[in-house]
């Protein structure tokens, strides 16, 4: 296990030493052709196939020298201290529609488990049939109403997508709004695990602590590029909203980010996040989908140290940004699809722009993106290739089901 306080990044492609994993499962079976919309996902995912892919996602972390932590494991260390498991519980039935009594049996209930156990059922989901087999029948008329499979727990069938609920950086998080009720909850568990877990001691929450910052705001890590040590690119796309973006930028600017570059994308599902159309392969190198290139509006927002925003500019030029306030004379440009717009198409739907740097020119990337995968080769990026077939069907590629918690610096 990463020493406690040991958490640092920097940038997106320095040498990545540990990164945070959600390894899926029962939650997945939990999704239904009846409730997939509810939970968004797209489509019926084979749980186990997607858990060995993620296996190999994980192993070949691993065989470039990076340290896995799972977010399950962290929830479960938490949880063995009854007052944070109190704490937790009675905040996650905040979010059921429930009375009084079937809060306080359910609550009851995953009291008595095992840490292992009350981790599952928060990550997994609990339903009525479930909870008989505990608990018995309640005086509910909550309970009394239900159907036998209708969830209790709602599970969090999202999580393996650890890149949204959260994000670090230098050695602070921002606990992400999430714009969605389903994805609510995720972000909840992070609290916990960052305020409770010796693994974050040391670490600073920026955002995301307080009542105050949580819907209507709505920020998510998928939006969140690192560019450098004091400048980071945030998407406003359909899942972060402009003000949250300003007002997450005024608490970064407490830890010495200077520079907010304000990417506007299309607010559609297939542009989910800014991550879904851009990511950054090498010091000087991006790749993007080209329906989106040449579209973009970028507002770089200028803060001084005491979080007081100075400057606003509006420019048209997503790369001219990028080489002035990273310092390049020149930026490589690598295209979705390999700049064939059939092909870029197909590739977005499949993640194909969503690589994951593990160090400067290296990525991971889905194996079926065959033809964007060509073209970041011939680019002169290192692509080591993993099989997504059910771990896509979710809309996420390898930088969506990581989190990066330290790494190299650059400097």
């Amino acid at each position: 296990m990463t020493c406690k306080g040991d958490v640092y990044v920097d940038s997106e492609i320095g040498v990545l030493k540990t990164v945070f994993l959600h390894r899926p499962g029962r939650e997945l079976k939990c999704v239904t052709i009846e409730n997939k919309d509810e939970f968004l996902i797209d489509e019926i995912v084979w749980a186990e196939r997607a858990a060995q892919n993620h296996d190999e996602f994980a192993a070949l972390l691993r065989a470039n020298g990076a340290e896995v932590v799972y977010f399950q494991d962290c929830l479960a260390d938490v949880l063995k201290e009854s007052s944070v498991r109190s704490s937790l519980l009675d905040e996650l039935l905040r979010f059921e529609a429930i009375d009084r009594d079937l809060a306080e049996a359910l609550k009851k209930t995953v009291m008595e488990m095992t840490a292992h156990e009350a981790s599952a059922v928060i990550v997994g989901g609990m339903t009525k049939h479930e909870a008989r087999e505990r608990m018995g029948d309640i005086k509910s008329l909550a309970y009394a109403a239900a159907d036998e499979f209708s969830f209790f727990f709602k599970p969090l069938p999202n999580l393996y997508f650890q890149r949204d609920s959260y994000f670090f950086i230098r050695n602070a998080v921002v606990l992400c709004a999430m714009r969605y009720p389903a994805r609510r909850r995720e972000s909840l568990c992070a609290r916990y695990i960052c305020r409770h877990h010796q693994l974050f001691d040391g670490t600073r929450i920026l955002f995301g602590a307080d009542m105050n910052d949580r819907f209507p705001d709505a920020i998510e890590g998928g939006d969140v590029l690192v560019l450098n040590e004091d400048c980071v690119a945030i998407g406003i796309s359909q899942r972060s909203n402009p003000g949250t973006i300003q007002n997450v930028g005024s608490r970064l600017a407490g830890i010495g980010i200077k520079k907010v570059l304000a990417v506007d994308i299309p607010k559609k599902r297939a542009y989910m996040h800014l991550d879904t159309v851009f990511t950054m392969v090498d010091r000087d190198a991006f790749t993007i989908y080209p329906g989106v290139a040449d579209d973009m509006r970028v507002w770089e927002l200028d803060y001084e140290g005491d979080g007081r925003l100075v400057k606003i500019r509006e420019s048209c030029d997503l790369f001219g940004c990028l080489r002035k306030n990273l310092g390049l004379e020149k930026i490589r440009r690598i295209d979705t699809g390999g700049g064939d717009l059939v092909e870029a198409l197909r590739d977005q739907w499949n993640d194909g722009t969503n690589t994951l740097a593990i160090a400067p020119g290296v990525v991971v990337a889905y194996e079926s993106n065959v033809v964007s995968n060509i073209a970041l080769r011939d680019a002169g990026i290192t692509v080591h290739e993993v099989n997504g077939s059910e771990l896509g069907k979710g809309r996420g590629g390898p930088r969506c089901m990581s989190m990066p918690l330290k790494r190299e610096s650059l400097l």
